[in-house]
């Protein structure tokens, strides 16, 4: 079997599709194989792809090693997806998907398509609710504006909440853009706490601390500074986010954030999360399919 220290000693610089191959099977199966089909422990390896195909020797299952992942249905080189990821995990401020066309040589739709899929990956990991003191704010993004007597015509609501400690220092964020329905105006509705609340916070084991009036004094500071940080981000990165795919790019960030106050590596931990997410699909991301939040919006909606 292969050796579980791939992922974490993985140099995308000095990479081959062997060492690509022998990285991904430990992410997708860190405990050694599991036949997706009977459980069953064991496989025979074959090896007449540029890929192989593990075939459990209880069931005769055969399981390809990008079935159930992200790259699934891909026929892009392994060593590009490896390279993007390494990208996703590495580059300040960013990536976008012009210029990870141009570093993997593939299509400007192919690397905006990988991107997203990664971004389908990460949200996925972004469900695990906050807990403890929870503060809540309201936010905008939008481009560089006068904001306070001149509004951004096509601004978008953000909610953002986080756990904070004792010593007043954020924990964790999580970042909600605000659907039209959610809204009054500019103001944000009970119905967007209540969606953001359910989705995002443990409300059992939490004290929620709601500020989200504008220009509120008691407006948790730091969280305005992460929103703002977000905005930055987006705006230097991606110059600039239309509301359809606001919320992948704000998980995006997100996951970065807290990652860096979690001191977690990248690199590994990102692999893992796309050896391990079922896949997407250009429709489906392009017709914006009914995400994850969207039966909660719906409860909120009827509780109000």
């Amino acid at each position: 079997m292969y050796p579980e220290t791939q992922t974490t000693h993985f140099s995308i610089d000095h990479s081959a599709l062997e060492a690509c191959i022998e990285a991904l099977y430990t992410a997708k199966w860190p405990d050694g194989f599991r036949c997706p089909d009977c459980g069953h422990r064991h496989a025979y390896e074959i090896r007449t792809r540029k890929l192989p195909l593990f075939q459990c020797r209880l069931c005769h299952h055969q399981a390809s090693l990008i079935a159930g992942t992200i790259m699934e249905g891909s026929r892009t080189d392994l060593r590009k997806w490896f390279h993007a990821m390494h990208l996703v995990a590495s580059a300040s401020p960013g990536i976008n998907a012009l210029q990870l066309s141009k570093i993997i040589s593939v299509t400007y739709k192919t690397a905006w398509l990988i991107l997203h899929k990664i971004r389908h990956a990460i949200a996925a990991n972004n469900k695990a609710p906050i807990s403890g003191h929870v503060q809540l704010n309201s936010a905008f993004y939008g481009k560089p504006w006068c904001s306070i007597l001149n509004p951004h015509p096509k601004r978008q609501a953000l909610l953002v909440g986080a756990s904070v400690n004792d010593q007043g220092e954020i924990q964790e964020v999580r970042i909600m853009h605000m659907p039209e329905r959610h809204l009054t105006g500019t103001t944000i509705r009970s119905t967007g706490i209540t969606a953001f609340t359910m989705l995002h916070v443990d409300q059992a084991n939490s004290r929620i601390e709601s500020n989200i009036l504008h220009f509120n004094r008691k407006r948790f500071r730091p969280l305005l500074a992460a929103a703002l940080e977000a905005s930055r981000w987006l705006n230097q990165t991606f110059h600039g986010i239309g509301p359809k795919h606001l919320q992948r790019y704000l998980e995006e960030f997100v996951y970065h954030y807290n990652g860096v106050i979690a001191q977690t590596p990248v690199l590994p931990h990102l692999t893992r999360l796309c050896a391990t997410s079922p896949r997407t699909t250009y429709s489906a991301i392009i017709h914006g399919s009914p995400s994850a939040t969207e039966p909660i919006y719906r409860q909120a909606r009827v509780a109000s």
